[in-house]
């Protein structure tokens, strides 16, 4: 069924994860109302955002671990 106004069906669940995503791993910075009311575009540019910020946490943390010999459970140094 097409609509002139609204998401389409099949758009919904992609709409969702990333407004989830922004509310869950934003740690409180944003809320279903803002992020739900924000462009695409800008949606996606915090998602990104957010990926490499946690991308370069990961790498500083696994830096850090591997200068003191620590390693993750179940996860064998290489």
């Amino acid at each position: 069924m097409l609509s002139f106004f609204g998401l389409r069906a099949e758009d919904k669940p992609g709409i969702h994860s990333q407004i989830f995503s922004l509310c869950f791993h934003g740690k409180g910075g944003f809320n279903f109302t803002e992020v739900y009311n924000l462009p695409t575009y800008l949606r996606r540019f915090y998602i990104q955002k957010a990926s490499e910020f946690y991308e370069d946490e990961k790498k500083q943390y696994d830096k850090s671990n591997k200068k003191s010999g620590i390693t993750r459970p179940g996860i064998p140094r290489g």
